[in-house]
């Protein structure tokens, strides 16, 4: 009986093991990203983003792996950035909370 409990123990251990390794990129970025908005930089929090989406970054990225985000413009922050936060009902969607002047 103590034989099975210690094997579903390290098997059970094993298991999640593999699955937060898993869960790591294998090139977690930058802590920070200065995202060029106009004439503006929007200081991005990349990990802190990584970390509450457990590091799924095909959330933002339009592959798995991540990468540069094609195309990075107004429109696209508006499309990706917005509705996220409009979704978890936090950060900024209202224009100055970004726009500042």
């Amino acid at each position: 009986m103590k034989r099975a409990v210690l094997i579903i123990l390290l098997l059970s251990i094993g298991a999640l093991s593999a699955v937060a390794f898993a869960a790591t990129p294998k090139n977690p970025g930058p802590e920070i990203i200065n995202l060029k908005m106009g004439v503006m930089i929007l200081p991005f929090s990349h990990r802190k983003h990584q970390q509450d989406l457990n590091n799924e970054c095909f959330h933002c990225h339009p592959k798995k792996t991540g990468g540069k985000i094609d195309n990075w413009n107004k429109e696209t922050a508006h499309q990706i950035c917005i509705s996220c936060h409009d979704l978890e009902e936090k950060g900024p969607v209202e224009c100055k909370q970004c726009h500042k002047k």
